[in-house]
C-alpha cells in the first residue's frame, strides 16, 4: 500500500481503529470496474466483457436498472425511431457533435435488435417513441441482466462507492464501506442528480472534479413546473393537447415548446412542460418573474382562428358564450378563460362584441395558465450539466485528463428532449466506453 493510499485511510477513518479496518477489508481485483448499473453502465459492462475478462459492475441499489424500471411510467420508452441525423438534431449543437460517433456506432436499430434477439419485441408509435410490446420496463432490464450473466460480468449490488483513487502504478482503487476494488480501467456511469431515490445522487460529479474535470453547473431538465399559487382543484388532471407552451419573462419568450400539457396539483407536467423546464429554471436563476403561457392553436394563424370562432358564433348564436368556448378548449378551463377575457360566461353568442371577440382570440393564442415558482432538480427525468464534453473523447469516452478513466451516460453534460433520446444517448455512450475500455485490455 503506497503512502497516498494509506494517508487517505488515516484521514478518512481517523476516529476509528485504522489498522484493524484495513486488515479486515476485502480486496477484489478486476480488469475493468464499471460504476453504476443503469442504461449506460450495463451496456458498458456487457460490451467490455466481449473483449476482456475480469469485468465487474458496482451498483449502490439492491437492484440494477432502477431508473430504466421507472422510465416511461414503467413502460420504458427505449429509444426513438427517427433517423440518426434527425435524432441528433434534437440535441444542442455541442451535444450533437459529441454524440455523432456514438449514435452511429450503436444505433437505435441496434438496441431494438439486441432486445429482439433476447425475446423482447418493440414497436414504434406515430410520434417516433419506441416501446417494448409488453409495456414492461422490467423486460428490458432482464435482457441486460441476462447479457451480463452470460458474459461473466460480476455484479455487486448494494455496493456504493465512497471514493476513487488512481495510484502511481496506474491502477484505480475503488473504496466502499467494506471492500476495496482494484481495477486497471474504470468506467463511470453513475448518472446525474435527478430522481435521487433511484441512486443518482451526483457522486460521479465529485469524483470527476477531484480528477481535475470541469463540471458544468447542474440543473434540472425534463422536470415538472411548479406554480404559485397552485392551479385550482377543478383543473387538476386536465390535459391540453397539442398546444404550445411559452415561458415568458416580461416581454421576452425564454422557451416555446409544442406538445401535450397536463395540469397537476402543483403546476404543469407533460412533454411540453418537461422540455421547457430547463429554460424556465435558467430564468428563475436570474430572479425574473415567469409566466407560463398557452397557445391552444399553434397550427392556426390569428386570421384562421378568427374564421373558426366567427363560424361558431354565427351557427350557435342563441347559445351562451361559455358553451362555445367549451368546444374550443378543455371544458374545466372555459369559465376561467372567459373571466380572464373580461367576458361573462352567461352572455349569448350573438351579444359578443367585436372587441370581446378580439379578446377571446388573444386568449386562445396567449392564455396565462400560471406563475412559475420553482423547478426541482430531484424531479427532473434527466440532469442538465455534468462533465464538460470537451474533456472527454467522443470516439472512446475516455477522459482526456486521466488515462484509463471513462465516462458515459447522464454524468456527461448531455440533456435531450422527451422521446427516448436520453436513453439512446446512455446506450450509445455506454457501448462506446465499453468497447474501448475492453479492447485496450484485449491482449493483457
Amino acid at each position: 500500500m503506497n503512502k497516498q493510499f494509506y494517508y487517505f485511510f488515516v484521514r478518512r477513518f481517523r476516529n476509528h481503529k485504522v489498522s484493524p479496518y484495513i486488515h479486515t477489508m476485502k480486496t477484489f481485483h478486476a480488469n475493468i470496474a464499471v460504476i453504476g448499473a443503469g442504461a449506460a453502465g450495463m451496456l458498458a459492462a456487457w460490451r467490455s466483457s466481449q473483449h476482456t475478462n475480469g469485468v465487474i459492475l458496482l451498483e449502490k441499489n439492491e437492484k440494477p436498472g432502477m431508473k430504466i424500471r421507472i422510465s416511461g411510467g414503467g413502460k420504458c420508452n427505449v429509444t426513438h425511431g427517427g433517423t440518426i441525423s434527425v435524432m441528433l438534431k434534437q440535441f444542442q449543437k455541442n451535444e450533437e457533435h459529441f454524440l455523432r460517433y456514438a449514435f452511429h456506432e450503436f444505433t437505435n436499430a441496434d438496441i431494438a435488435e439486441l432486445l429482439r434477439r433476447h425475446g423482447v419485441e418493440t414497436y414504434e408509435r406515430e410520434n417516433g417513441k419506441v416501446f417494448p410490446n409488453s409495456h414492461n420496463a422490467d423486460d428490458v432490464v432482464n435482457v441486460f441482466l441476462s447479457l451480463l450473466h452470460s458474459s461473466n460480468v460480476k455484479i455487486f449490488p448494494s455496493t456504493p462507492v465512497k471514493n476513487i483513487i488512481k495510484t502511481e502504478n496506474g491502477d484505480f482503487h475503488l473504496i466502499t464501506q467494506k471492500e476495496e476494488f482494484i481495477a486497471k480501467k474504470v468506467i463511470l456511469a453513475s448518472g446525474g442528480s435527478s430522481y435521487q431515490k433511484t441512486g443518482t445522487t451526483g457522486d460521479g460529479f465529485l469524483w470527476m472534479k477531484n480528477f481535475g474535470h470541469t463540471i458544468t453547473p447542474i440543473r434540472p431538465a425534463l422536470a415538472p413546473i411548479y406554480f404559485s399559487p397552485t392551479p385550482p382543484a377543478e383543473w387538476q388532471g386536465v390535459p391540453i393537447r397539442d398546444c404550445e407552451l411559452k415561458i415568458m419573462t416580461e416581454n421576452f419568450c425564454a422557451s416555446a415548446k409544442r406538445g401535450d400539457l397536463l395540469i397537476t396539483h402543483t403546476g404543469i407536467s407533460g412533454p411540453a412542460a418537461l422540455e421547457a423546464s430547463k429554460e424556465a429554471f435558467l430564468a428563475l436563476e436570474k430572479g425574473l418573474p415567469i409566466s407560463a403561457v398557452v397557445d391552444f392553436y399553434p397550427e392556426h394563424s390569428n386570421e384562421e382562428l378568427e374564421k373558426i370562432l366567427l363560424e361558431k358564433l354565427q351557427q350557435q348564436s342563441a347559445k351562451q358564450i361559455l358553451s362555445i368556448i367549451e368546444q374550443l378548449i378543455p371544458v374545466k378551463l372555459a369559465e376561467n378563460f372567459l373571466v380572464q377575457s373580461g367576458i361573462s360566461p352567461e352572455v349569448k353568442a350573438h351579444q359578443i362584441t367585436k372587441e370581446a371577440r378580439k379578446r377571446v382570440l388573444e386568449k386562445l393564442k396567449h392564455w396565462n395558465i400560471g406563475t412559475v415558482s420553482e423547478i426541482l432538480l430531484d424531479r427532473g427525468e434527466v440532469t442538465a450539466g455534468g462533465v464538460d464534453l470537451k474533456e472527454i473523447s467522443s470516439t472512446t469516452m475516455e477522459s482526456k485528463l486521466i488515462s484509463g478513466l471513462f465516462a458515459c451516460g447522464e454524468i456527461l453534460d448531455i440533456a435531450g428532449p422527451v422521446g427516448g433520446y436520453n436513453l439512446q444517448a446512455a446506450f450509445s455512450t455506454g457501448y462506446v466506453a465499453g468497447e474501448n475500455a475492453g479492447t485496450s485490455l484485449k491482449l493483457q
